[in-house]
């Protein structure tokens, strides 16, 4: 390769880069505002959760009690891991997956009656 032809190769890369980094930097400010919002989503969560902890410890239950319901809860989808894995649902009409938190079927429309409120959380 001659020293021109490489000089335009390297002038296109560097062409490419700079939009490149100029597009991810008009894209940093939306990602920001979504960690943003995802933050305030976990604090409200946390709030929300520590509030129903001390009803229920008011009410007499114990550490003991909620731990082992956790553990309980965790462990339905066969691995105690932090996470709960609820399976999709088959769509009665279309046979699509719906997610269980899915009021409706995204393919056909049936409306979901045991749609589970918690599962969006």
């Amino acid at each position: 390769m001659d020293f021109i032809s490489g000089y335009v190769l390297g002038s296109r890369m560097l062409g490419r880069r700079i939009g490149m980094a100029a597009s991810a930097e008009s894209f940093a400010p939306s990602l920001s505002s979504e960690a943003d919002k995802l933050a305030d989503r976990v604090q409200r969560l946390s709030l929300v959760t520590e509030a129903l902890w001390a009803l229920l410890e008011e009410s007499g239950y114990t550490r003991e009690q909620l731990i082992a319901k956790i553990e309980e809860i965790d462990g339905a989808d066969g691995s105690v891991d932090g996470h709960v894995v609820r399976p999709a649902l088959r769509c009665p009409k279309c046979d699509s997956a719906v997610s269980p938190g899915a009021k409706l079927c995204q393919f056909c429309g049936w409306l979901n009656p045991d749609a589970d409120p918690l599962a969006a959380i």
